[in-house]
């Protein structure tokens, strides 16, 4: 009888050392950091701001007897990994003719946020702090829509258009070996190879960077600038941004839209200043020497492909390098007002 119950009780045991293993290795495997602080740049994604109106401003319906007023406000939150200054957006609200609300187009445009936008971040050990939050409210200066009186129900579209300046950064490491022609086995990288990229979360991202080898002492490398958000992207050449007004940065005339839109400024960074370069020139990169530059994308996409020079006394290493896009976006969010009309009694 006593061996019975000692045997028991090591089955029981046996059984919660069991429970306890594998409710440690479930967590392992729920995302938590099980290895310590991320070894990844970036928290990555293709969000840049967002916007939605907040509930009921504007309402969904309203009466025509001018007793309704009411205010349209425009949330924005920054889910991308850039901070973009109060002054570097701008929205209007579109879709009506403002006197049939009693205003002016001027109550109407380039209005701007409550707050600087902060960018979401992630801590040295993973942490994530959310982006910013805040918001726009028309008609500018604090009044209200009145609606005047209408002949019959009519609805009418609220359309909130904004134009903000953006960045994505990304990054890679390049191959340089001593000697790039003879590949050893136990080589610390390949000099021709796909190289993974990080990239910020942004509607522009960086990917498909690829390496290969084209001498001795120079090397060639390319990667893909892409539009992943469902929006529209504009650059002009003097880099004009929304702090210049909303037409400046994201054009409605259609000469001057055709001119900039899609357009992307791109710009290599850390590796043309490295004592390792001698030489860096990319296809279509025409300004600072040729690590800089701004290129059109053609259905959403462009590939930039470059060559760089080595010095020939080095060591086997691995260069970070980087690559920054600036743009502006033009994003929108609509909704539906209903003005029902309230026949006069007589």
């Amino acid at each position: 009888m006593k061996r019975g119950k000692i045997s028991k009780r090591y089955y029981a045991v046996a059984l919660l050392i069991c429970l306890v293993l594998l409710v440690s290795a479930c967590k392992g495997k729920s995302g938590a950091a099980t290895g310590g602080a991320p070894r990844t740049p970036f928290i990555g994604g293709t969000a840049g701001i967002t916007m939605n109106f907040e509930k009921d401003s504007p309402p969904p319906e309203v009466t025509d007897d001018t007793s309704f007023a009411f205010n349209v406000i425009v949330r924005l939150k920054n889910d991308g990994e850039f901070k973009v200054e109060k002054n570097d957006i701008r929205v209007n609200l579109v879709g009506f003719d403002p006197s049939d609300f009693g205003k002016v187009f001027d109550d109407l445009r380039d209005a701007q946020p409550d707050d600087t936008l902060d960018s979401r971040k992630r801590d040295a050990e993973g942490n994530i702090v959310e982006g910013t939050t805040t918001f726009v409210t028309f008609p500018k200066g604090g009044d209200s829509f009145v609606p005047r009186k209408f002949s019959g129900n009519t609805e009418f579209t609220f359309r909130a258009d904004a134009c903000y300046n953006y960045k994505t950064e990304a990054n890679t490491k390049l191959c340089m070996l001593k000697d790039m022609i003879n590949i050893r086995d136990d080589s610390i990288c390949k000099p021709t190879s796909t190289r993974t990229i990080y990239s910020s979360s942004a509607p522009v991202q960086v990917s498909n960077f690829r390496q290969t080898v084209v001498g001795r002492d120079k090397i060639s490398f390319s990667f893909d600038v892409v539009l992943s958000g469902n929006v529209d992207i504009f650059q002009s050449k003097d880099k004009k941004t929304p702090a210049s007004g909303f037409d400046a940065a994201c054009p409605r005339d259609p000469r001057t839209r055709r001119e900039i839109e899609n357009n992307v400024l791109v710009q290599i960074t850390e590796i043309p200043q490295d004592p390792v370069i001698t030489e860096l020139k990319c296809g279509g990169l025409d300004l600072d020497g040729g690590s800089s530059g701004v290129v059109k994308l053609v259905n959403g996409r462009r590939t930039i492909t470059c060559t760089a020079s080595l010095v020939s006394d080095r060591l086997d290493l691995e260069k970070t390098m980087g690559i920054h896009l600036f743009y502006n976006v033009l994003d929108n969010k609509e909704t539906k007002v209903l003005i029902k009309h309230l026949a006069d009694v007589s």
